[in-house]
């Protein structure tokens, strides 16, 4: 199962690598995905060398060409799924490590925690595709991947593309995405 959900994962993964990077420059013609990927992602370049970086992995970010597009955009419409990691640069040696993080808080729009789903209450094709998308975000991103977490709430409550708002409080911040995201009310 996992050999058949890899590259699905792939492609999820792929599009949302786009996202992880701040550029430093705006995008020319932005597609309706593309839109959504880059509000997808917060990256927060904190003093002292800090790096945090989360990504909501939304329905929009499945390329629906891939190979079982309809299953993954159908886990990202069930579920909220954040993929978080927080570094630190060494000032002396220029390089980073990464924090193991255990655990990450959800809130909707009226502050209200989302359930954390375990791994083990998942279906069977939902684990079998987080840990495919974790393998790629490890074999990809080498040691940045190596520190990416990713977190499974129940999103019943939550969907990108109607009004409402998303909230992470994580390190001494809380972090929001407003929806609906950019992109979700074009046509692609």
């Amino acid at each position: 199962m996992l050999r058949r959900l890899l590259p699905i994962a792939a492609s999820v993964a792929i599009s949302c690598l786009c996202g992880f990077f701040p550029a430093s420059s705006r995008q020319w013609k932005p597609t309706p995905d593309a839109l959504a990927r880059d509000y997808a992602t917060i990256t927060d370049a904190r003093a002292n060398g800090e790096l945090v970086v989360l990504m909501w992995i939304v329905p929009r970010m499945v390329q629906p060409t891939a190979t079982g597009a309809a299953a993954a955009t159908a886990m990202a419409q069930k579920y909220v799924m954040l993929v978080v990691v927080r570094g630190r640069l060494d000032k002396a040696t220029g390089s980073m490590s990464f924090d193991d993080i255990d655990s990450l808080d959800a809130k909707d729009q009226s502050g209200k925690a989302l359930t954390a789903v375990s791994r083990n209450d998942l279906p069977p094709n939902s684990t079998a595709m987080v840990a495919a998308l974790e393998a790629v975000f490890r074999q990809s991103m080498g040691a940045m991947g190596k520190g990416m977490k990713m977190f499974i709430f129940e999103g019943a409550n939550i969907d990108s593309c109607k009004k409402g708002q998303l909230s992470v409080p994580f390190g001494s911040e809380t972090y929001t995405w407003d929806t609906p995201f950019p992109g979700c009310d074009q046509k692609s």
